[in-house]
């Protein structure tokens, strides 16, 4: 399989850059963007395996963009990131979608075998 294409979507520009660069470092090809908005049209030229998108964003919340990707392109997988452990959010993610969450502050090690997860999720699709 080809190198893991990511995009990370999070307005929190600090955690998104350095969060980017760590799973460079591990060999991941990743883009991010600080904005659902900004993702959009990074999500139709880069065509990625994986979103990793937080839950609480301005403009246009994870939420919303998961359901329109999800229209786009179901087999895009997504994380989702949340500050706040919010179970009702989580919850409604996941009936949405989402593969997996993630409660930040992130463990970088979980957060790579989600990762990891769903590189294997989708060589068994092929």
């Amino acid at each position: 399989m080809e190198k893991l294409k990511i995009l990370l979507v999070d307005d929190e520009v600090d955690f998104v850059t350095t969060l980017s660069e760590r799973l460079s470092m591990r060999e991941y090809d990743v883009k991010f963007a600080t904005s659902s908005i900004e993702a959009m049209p990074l999500f139709y030229s880069y065509s990625p395996h994986l979103i990793i998108l937080d839950i609480r964003m301005p403009e246009m919340n994870g939420i919303e963009f998961l359901k329109l990707i999800k229209k786009i392109n179901p087999a895009t997988e997504v994380i989702m990131l949340t500050a706040y452990g919010d179970v009702k959010y989580v919850e409604e993610a996941m009936k949405e979608g989402a593969l997996e969450y993630i409660i930040k502050p992130i463990d970088i090690k979980e957060l790579i075998i989600k990762i990891e997860r769903v590189r294997e999720k989708i060589k068994q699709r092929g």
